[in-house]
């Protein structure tokens, strides 16, 4: 079995392979203050949760946008006796074309999900994260990575809000299905952050459309996925285990 680990700004992602099939998910906390130890007992209790014995497991390959976190995770899996951790970075094989001035500093965890997204076969393409950050990563009809942006994720903008605008109230995020005329001030917040989301994306892949010369394949992914995709306008595909797939790619084209 081989673990696809992917530490975010806010939660680390486990996926478990067996051949080709995943055979299960997982998440937990990203604390990068924590120990090796710490990671290796909660590790520990979600293998035994999904009926996983660590003696099982052949290999691990790990992402993180926390630097903090790539050796703690390490370390906790090394102590689980997983000894052949491949960490993406560069010289690490992604057959992946990046044409960036600066390579080194595109995210793992963009790089997983654009090798996923161009197995696909659908390009050009751009693949949507909507977590702590937003990203775009685009791919033109060569597979290239050709192009980026990032801003403030939906979270992440709505607590930027409250914390400058002193009157706005402590809104909880769980979508904005009442449409998009708010009566309230807290709908309203949910209102600009999910809609506002949605239409930056709309927005963004007209003009990378622009860009390409002909409409791009649309994959979103992130945690904030599922509250934000139902309400674009543009043609996608939701696929919550992007980066979870990329990273089993990545492996696979390291050790076979």
């Amino acid at each position: 079995m081989l673990i696809a680990v992917n530490a975010g700004n806010s939660h680390v992602l486990l996926g478990g392979y067996e051949e080709d099939e995943q055979v299960f998910v997982a998440s937990i906390a990203t604390e990068p203050k924590q120990t090796g130890d710490f990671y290796a007992y909660s590790l520990q209790q979600i293998f035994g949760l999904h009926g996983v014995e660590a003696k099982r497991i052949e290999g691990a390959v790990v992402s993180s946008v926390v630097p903090a976190m790539t050796p703690v995770l390490e370390c906790a899996l090394r102590l689980l006796g997983v000894n052949d951790v491949i960490e993406v970075s560069s010289g690490v094989k992604t057959r992946l074309n990046i044409r960036s001035e600066q390579p080194r500093q595109v995210g793992s965890d963009r790089v997983a999900g654009a090798v996923a997204a161009r197995a696909k076969g659908r390009l050009p393409c751009v693949a949507v994260s909507l977590g702590t950050a937003t990203t775009f990563t685009v791919l033109d009809e060569t597979g290239a990575l050709v192009g980026s942006a990032i801003t403030a994720g939906v979270r992440l903008s709505l607590a930027a809000l409250r914390e400058q605008a002193a009157q706005l109230p402590a809104v909880a995020i769980d979508g904005a299905d009442g449409g998009v005329l708010a009566r309230n001030t807290a709908d309203a917040m949910r209102v600009g952050a999910v809609y506002g989301a949605a239409a930056m994306v709309d927005g963004m892949i007209e003009r990378f459309a622009e860009a390409l010369g002909q409409t791009p394949y649309v994959v979103v992914t992130g945690g904030a996925a599922p509250l934000v995709a139902p309400h674009l306008r543009v043609p996608h595909e939701y696929d919550k285990n992007l980066v979870l797939d990329g990273l089993h790619l990545i492996w696979k084209r390291n050790r076979t």
